[in-house]
C-alpha cells in the first residue's frame, strides 16, 4: 500500500511539466497541489475544467502549511516555496487562479493542466513520492525522477531526456547536469542508467538522448542494452557514479544485460503502479 506521501500522477501531467522550463519551487508547488487533489476525494482536476455555473466553485483552497509539508524542504518553517513557486508560475499557463488568501492558497488549473490530469480508461501513470520530491535539489532531479518512475516497471524501461535541442539546450552543455541528476535518483531508486545520444537525419547534431534503466527486475537481452557502436559517446551511471565509456569499453559491453556487470540492488521506494511507453520529446 502506498504511503500518505504518494500520489497518482498521470502520464500527460509528467510530459506537460517536462516541456515547461520550471524552477524547483514551481515544480514543488505543482506537485503539492496535485497531491492535494489526489488525496481529497471531493476535488479532482476534471472538476476544475468544467464550465463555471452559478453556485459551483471551481477554485480549490488549501492551507499553505499543508502544501509546504508535502513537497517543501524538510524542516522549513515558512512559505517561501509558495511565494517563489507562484512567482515562477506566472507565465507557465498551468493555473487560471493562483493566489494567496492569508494562510491559504486558492488555485484552479488551466485547461491544459486539468486536461492532462484527467483519468482515462487504461491510464498510464506514476505513483510519485512527495517526500522524495521534497528532498531533491534541482529541477533536473525532479524531472529525471518523475520520468524514471513513469517507466521503471517495464521489462526494458526507456525514456528521453526532455528538451534536448542543439540551438537552445545542447547536450554538450546540459550533459553534466543530467548525469548528476541520474546519480542522485539512481541512489534513491536503486537504478543504473545508460545514456545514448541520438543524431539528426544529417548525422550532424545531437537531437535526443535516450536513457535506459537497469534494476533487479529489468529483462534486458544481449545486444539490447548497449548499442553495438555509437558515433557520440555513451555514458553510464552505476552505483550512483557516472562516467563516459570509451569506444573500446562500449564494444566489450555489446552483450551485457546490466550496466556494471552485476544486477543492481533496488530499494523499495517510490514504486510505480502504472507504466508508460518511452516518449520522445520533440526538440
Amino acid at each position: 500500500m502506498s504511503s500518505p506521501s504518494h500520489y497518482r500522477c498521470e502520464k500527460d501531467v509528467v510530459h506537460l511539466l517536462e516541456n515547461k522550463k520550471l524552477s524547483l519551487s514551481a515544480l514543488r508547488l505543482v506537485h503539492a497541489t496535485n497531491h492535494y487533489l489526489d488525496n481529497h476525494p471531493g476535488w479532482h482536476a476534471t472538476h476544475m475544467n468544467l464550465a463555471d455555473n452559478l453556485g459551483q466553485n471551481r477554485v480549490c483552497t488549501a492551507l499553505c502549511s499543508i502544501l509546504c509539508q508535502t513537497t517543501g524542504s524538510p524542516g522549513a518553517n515558512d512559505i517561501g516555496m509558495i511565494h517563489e513557486g507562484m512567482r515562477d508560475l506566472q507565465d507557465a499557463d498551468l493555473f487560471r487562479v493562483l493566489e494567496l488568501d492569508g494562510r491559504k492558497l486558492r488555485f484552479r488549473y488551466s485547461h491544459s493542466l486539468a486536461e492532462a490530469a484527467t483519468i482515462y480508461k487504461k491510464p498510464k501513470f506514476a505513483m510519485l513520492d512527495c517526500s522524495i520530491i521534497a528532498g531533491l535539489r534541482s529541477p533536473s532531479q525532479v524531472y529525471f525522477y518523475t520520468l524514471a518512475e513513469m517507466v521503471q516497471r517495464q521489462r526494458q524501461p526507456t525514456f528521453y531526456i526532455p528538451r534536448v535541442c542543439p540551438q537552445t539546450e545542447p547536450w554538450s552543455q546540459t550533459k553534466r547536469t543530467w548525469l548528476a541528476a541520474a546519480c542522485r535518483i539512481g541512489k534513491l531508486l536503486g537504478h543504473d542508467y545508460v545514456f545514448i545520444p541520438e543524431l539528426d537525419d544529417q548525422c550532424e547534431q545531437i537531437v535526443a538522448v535516450k536513457v535506459k534503466i537497469v534494476h533487479h527486475a529489468t529483462q534486458w537481452s544481449p545486444l539490447c542494452l548497449f548499442p553495438r557502436r555509437a558515433v557520440e559517446p555513451v555514458s553510464i551511471v552505476a552505483n550512483g557514479k557516472s562516467r563516459t565509456l570509451t569506444r573500446q569499453e562500449l564494444g566489450k559491453r555489446s552483450r551485457w544485460t546490466s550496466v556494471s556487470g552485476s544486477a543492481p540492488v533496488r530499494r523499495q521506494q517510490g514504486a510505480i503502479h502504472g507504466s508508460a511507453a518511452a516518449v520522445r520529446t520533440s526538440p
